[in-house]
C-alpha cells in the first residue's frame, strides 16, 4: 500500500480544520442567540415593570388617599395608610348622585362610540379597500378635523344649539343642555381618529382573502361581512375603546353645552370638577379620590373586557396574515 501524498495529507487536515471552526462558529451563533434572547427577556421584563408602576401607581394612590382619614390627609400620606376610615367613600355617597351622574356618562359614552363606529367602519372600508378618483384629498380633509381643538368651534355650536343662528335660512331645534349638544361636538372630533385608523386596519386585510371569497361566488358585501369585517375586529374593537375612554372622560363640552346642574351635564367627570374646584378650597380630599375611583371603573371594565376579546381577535388576524 502506498503511502499518502504531502497533498492529500494536507487536504484532509485542511477539512478537519474547516469542520472545527465550523462548530466552534455554530457554537458561538447558539451562545449569542443564547444570550440575546436573554436580554431580550430582561429588557422586555424591566419596560413591563416599568409599563405597571407608572399606570397602577396613580391608581393605587387614589385608593390609599380614599381609605385615609380626613384630618390624616393634610398631615401627610405615606405609601402605606396608617389608619382606615370609610369616611371618603360615605361623604362620596352623601354628596353625588351617582345614580344620574353614570347614567349621563354612560349614556353620551356609548352613544357617541356606536355612532362614531356606525360612520368610520364604512368610511375606513372605502378609504382603505377601494380606489376612487379623489381618495386621498377627501382623506386628508378628514383627517383635517382633528386639527381643530374644541374650544374653536365652541361659539358658533352654542349659538347653533341654543337657537340664536340658522342654517341656510333653517332654524335647528333648541338642543343646548341636553345630551345631543354633547354628543355630535364629541363624535365629529373623534371621528377622523376613528376613520384614520380604520384605514390602517382595513387595508392590512390580504386582497387575496376578498377575491377568493368573491370567486367562490360571494358579493362584495357577503365578502365584506363574513371576511374583511371579521379580520379588521382587532382595528374596530381598539377604536371602539379609545372613543368610549375620550368620550367618557370629556369634560369641555359637557360643562359649556350644558346647564350641569341636573340634567344632561351631571356626570361623573362635572361632579369631579365641582368637588376639586377651586384646589385650595379642597375640604375632602379623601372625598375626591373615592370620586375618582369609582368614575374609573367603567373605563377599567371596558378596556379588561376589550383586552381579552383581543388576543383571540390578534390570533385570527395573524393566521390571515400568513
Amino acid at each position: 500500500m502506498k503511502p499518502p501524498r504531502q497533498s492529500e495529507v494536507s487536504l484532509h487536515r485542511d477539512h478537519a480544520d474547516t469542520d472545527r471552526e465550523t462548530v466552534r462558529g455554530q457554537r458561538l451563533a447558539r451562545l449569542a442567540n443564547a444570550y440575546g434572547d436573554t436580554f431580550a427577556r430582561y429588557c422586555f421584563r424591566f419596560g413591563l415593570g416599568v409599563s405597571l408602576v407608572f399606570s397602577l401607581f396613580p391608581l393605587y394612590w387614589l385608593l390609599v388617599v380614599a381609605l385615609t382619614p380626613h384630618p390624616t390627609v393634610w398631615t401627610g400620606v405615606g405609601l402605606f395608610p396608617e389608619t382606615i376610615s370609610p369616611q371618603g367613600f360615605l361623604l362620596a355617597t352623601q354628596t353625588v348622585d351617582w345614580g344620574l351622574a353614570l347614567f349621563n356618562s354612560l349614556l353620551i359614552s356609548v352613544v357617541t362610540t356606536l355612532f362614531v363606529l356606525l360612520v368610520s367602519i364604512p368610511a375606513g372600508y372605502a378609504f382603505g379597500r377601494l380606489d376612487f378618483y379623489g381618495r386621498r384629498p377627501l382623506l386628508a380633509a378628514v383627517l383635517l378635523v382633528a386639527v381643530f381643538p374644541p374650544e374653536s368651534i365652541f361659539i358658533p355650536l352654542s349659538d347653533l344649539f341654543r337657537g340664536y343662528t340658522g342654517v341656510f335660512g333653517i332654524s335647528p331645534p333648541a338642543l343646548f343642555d341636553t345630551h345631543a349638544a354633547v354628543i355630535l361636538p364629541s363624535s365629529t372630533l373623534l371621528l377622523p381618529l376613528a376613520i384614520g385608523l380604520l384605514t390602517v386596519f382595513f387595508a392590512g386585510v390580504p386582497d387575496q382573502l376578498e377575491d377568493a371569497a368573491r370567486v367562490a361566488g360571494a358579493t362584495r358585501h357577503q365578502a365584506m361581512w363574513r371576511v374583511v369585517f371579521p379580520l379588521a375586529r382587532p382595528g374596530i374593537a381598539s377604536v371602539a375603546t379609545l372613543v368610549f375612554i375620550e368620550s367618557y372622560t370629556e369634560y369641555f363640552f359637557t360643562s359649556f353645552m350644558t346647564a350641569g346642574a341636573w340634567g344632561a351635564g351631571y356626570t361623573v367627570q362635572t361632579r369631579l370638577h365641582e368637588i376639586i374646584t377651586p384646589i385650595w378650597q379642597l375640604g375632602f380630599p379623601n372625598m375626591a379620590a373615592v370620586v375618582g375611583l369609582v368614575g374609573l371603573l367603567p373605563s377599567l371594565v371596558v378596556v379588561l373586557y376589550m383586552s381579552g376579546k383581543l388576543d383571540g381577535w390578534l390570533s385570527e388576524w395573524g393566521q390571515a396574515m400568513q
